[in-house]
């Protein structure tokens, strides 16, 4: 069973629509010069052909963002037990007058035409089992600022990638690799699956460290999935990987 489908029209109208009903947060992803941003929404109304969403509030530790008409942003929710995962373009910003009275300012986004979804357990981190190989290189700066080979300057770390979901993963490397990163650093990553070398890039944010040994593990969230087209294969292949683990991992348990 996949773990991810698109949807069509008629599924699409009625995902967006009992979001606005719920007013679900609402992930909105943007690309800022090199490096992607997540803010947190909600969902408000469907209004005039459009799906209105509140503007987001910029936290301290995040940068504001000027969201322009035409835009094109990555939005995400989730809706039971699926999350759902769009490119949307940006109408128009407005205010919007809330059932209280008050006033808020919103974001029209157009309803898009395509939509994946994804089951949660998707989400879900599973180890990787034994007898697989995953490996995992990164550096800082994301996908498009990849050096043509490590050097001091431009260092290339690598490691074994000991569990994965959709969401992010994490990976076993030397110390060196946490001497040089700091929670919050978008890195770029290529993760290689199997003697098949089936083989993903993928854009990162930093997230922890763990001793482990003498090394560490380090943990990543992926950014950006679903929203461009080299990241929907990227998407849709570690899906497929996780799915696979997973099934692995139930029948170890059954044995």
């Amino acid at each position: 069973m996949s773990y991810i489908y698109e949807l069509s029209n008629e599924q699409i109208n009625e995902a967006v629509s009992m979001a606005a009903q719920k007013h679900v947060p609402v992930s909105i992803t943007v690309r800022a010069k090199s490096r992607w941003v997540n803010y947190h929404s909600r969902a408000i109304v469907i209004h005039e052909g459009h799906f209105w969403i509140e503007l987001p509030i910029t936290e301290a530790s995040v940068a504001p963002h000027e969201f322009a008409p035409a835009e094109k942003v990555g939005l995400s929710f989730k809706l039971k037990h699926h999350k759902h995962i769009f490119t949307g373009t940006v109408a128009s910003l407005r205010t919007f007058e809330l059932a209280d009275g008050a006033e808020a300012p919103v974001i029209a986004v157009c309803v898009p035409t395509q939509m994946y979804r994804l089951q949660r357990r998707a989400y879900e981190r599973v180890e990787v089992p034994s007898n697989r190989i995953v490996r995992a290189s990164f550096w800082l700066g994301g996908c498009q600022a990849e050096p043509a080979g490590t050097s001091a300057e431009s260092p290339v770390w690598s490691g074994r990638t000991m569990n994965i979901s959709a969401g992010g993963f994490q990976v076993r490397t030397d110390r060196d690799a946490a001497k040089s990163l700091e929670p919050g650093d978008i890195v770029g990553v290529r993760l290689g699956f199997g003697a098949e070398m089936e083989t993903v890039y993928a854009d990162a944010q930093f997230r922890h460290t763990e001793p482990a040994g003498e090394s560490v593990l380090l943990g990543f969230q992926f950014l950006g999935l679903g929203q461009t087209d080299v990241g929907k294969k990227a998407l849709t292949l570690i899906v497929a990987k996780v799915t696979e683990f997973q099934h692995t991992a139930q029948h170890a348990r059954s044995r």
